[in-house]
């Protein structure tokens, strides 16, 4: 039943993460700017798209969500280096909780600039955030991979986990592909969400986020190791 209650509760916690990352990159496409501040890989098509038309200033917007995401892996690695050879909080969860709370506290100074500063400085902010949030949770329930800032690899595994529990009838894989599908419509329930909320809040819309990052702090700190 305890492992039951772990797998329930990493799940669940894994559904609030996805829905930080959809408000984050619906955000930065609907209010600063159009560019992913999560999925990487529109913005190199946005680079590249740019480049072909002779738009550099387009190329930049979307190169500078990269670089940022980039920054925030190291940034990542560097933390959990640091922590390992000091030999502090080894095998426990506090670091992700530090970065949860940095996230939240990062996400509501975005939403304290003013429209009129120029996109690349929250786009910044928000990939930086969102590559840290990426690095530190990689896994829910027993040890199931997964992104929560973005859907590909997901949708991957969603399919794959049909398909074993549908056609080769393997139960397991159908509970893993029903939390893998909850992980899918989180992320677009949090871009669909933050699209709505900007016509009435602008670019404070993001605040929603920065609940959002509170709220998983809380989920982590009472349902530890997930």
């Amino acid at each position: 039943m305890e492992q039951k209650n772990r797998v329930v509760d990493g799940a669940i916690l894994a559904m609030v993460l996805s829905f930080l990352g959809g408000i984050m990159d619906g955000y930065s496409y609907a209010v600063r700017g159009g560019v992913f501040a999560t999925g990487q890989t529109g913005n190199l098509v946005l680079v590249g798209f740019g480049f072909m038309n002779g738009d550099p200033l387009r190329s930049l917007k979307a190169l500078v969500p990269i670089i940022s995401f980039w920054f925030g892996i190291f940034g990542a690695q560097h933390l959990l280096h640091k922590m390992e050879q000091s030999g502090k909080w080894r095998g426990q969860d506090h670091w992700k909780y530090t970065v949860l709370m940095a996230e939240a506290v990062l996400l509501l100074v975005v939403g304290a600039i003013p429209g009129s500063v120029l996109d690349l400085i929250p786009n910044t902010l928000i990939s930086f955030m969102a590559a840290m949030q990426f690095c530190c949770f990689r896994q829910f329930g027993d040890n199931s991979a997964y992104a929560s800032v973005f859907c590909t690899g997901n949708m991957r595994s969603c399919a794959e986990m049909f398909y074993q529990g549908l056609v080769l009838k393997n139960p397991a894989s159908l509970r893993k592909a029903f939390q893998y599908s909850g992980i899918i419509i989180c992320f677009l329930a949090g871009a669909v969400f933050v699209m709505a909320a900007s016509r009435c809040w602008g670019v404070r819309s993001i605040w929603a986020g920065a609940a959002t990052a509170l709220a998983a702090g809380v989920l982590l700190s009472r349902f530890p190791g997930k």
